[in-house]
């Protein structure tokens, strides 16, 4: 039970400072280690999430709080945690943008590059803020063939990236200006590269 209260402290601080950087900056989180009278295989802890993410409000079970968005969020921000000291080569999120949009899109990407450098990050997505950022990009297509369904993966190069952002953001009419845009996200991914160098 010390030995979990310990952790949990440790365990908190660094997630909160992982949301800050995921545009989570008033969040508060406890990792609450409660002592029950039943034993188990586990001892006689429970162990819950607990978060706030309004100034104000308590923190309450992370299950009955968080939203979509948030808990993309919340899931980066505990995978990075978790997986810091350890040897995992590769870290898989599918749709890590759920529910997040703007500038919490921006820094869902930002922390995926910078998790980039030292892990192999798979990250399926449909906003094109995050798929901006990947250093290799994918087109996963569905095409039917003779009844059946098969899916087509192609590796992108940078006319095939900036057609696929400009489709991402305006859907099937694509204009110069969503290519411009897409354009600008690939410049932006650039210079952020270039500043973690």
């Amino acid at each position: 039970t010390e030995q979990r209260r310990k952790a949990a402290k440790q365990l908190e601080g660094e997630i909160v400072r992982e949301l800050s950087e995921l545009d989570m900056d008033k969040v508060k989180m406890r990792v609450a280690v409660r002592t029950g009278t039943k034993l188990s295989a586990h001892g006689c802890d429970t162990v819950t999430f607990e978060i706030s993410v309004n100034p104000g409000e308590p923190e309450k079970p992370l299950s009955k709080v968080a939203s979509g968005g948030e808990l993309s969020r919340i899931m980066l921000a505990l995978k990075n945690v978790l997986t810091a000291g350890e040897d995992v080569g590769m870290l898989i999120f599918d749709e890590i943008d759920t529910g997040v949009s703007g500038v919490a899109a921006q820094r869902v990407a930002e922390k995926l590059a910078s998790l980039g450098r030292t892990k192999q990050v798979l990250c399926v997505t449909h906003l094109p803020q995050i798929a901006a950022m990947a250093q290799q990009q994918y087109l996963v297509e569905k095409a039917e063939h003779g009844g059946r369904t098969y899916t087509n993966i192609r590796l992108l190069d940078r006319e095939g990236r900036r057609y696929e952002l400009a489709r991402l953001s305006g859907g099937d009419m694509i204009t110069d200006i969503q290519l411009a845009g897409a354009e600008e996200l690939l410049a932006r991914d650039e210079r952020f590269r270039a500043s973690l160098s």
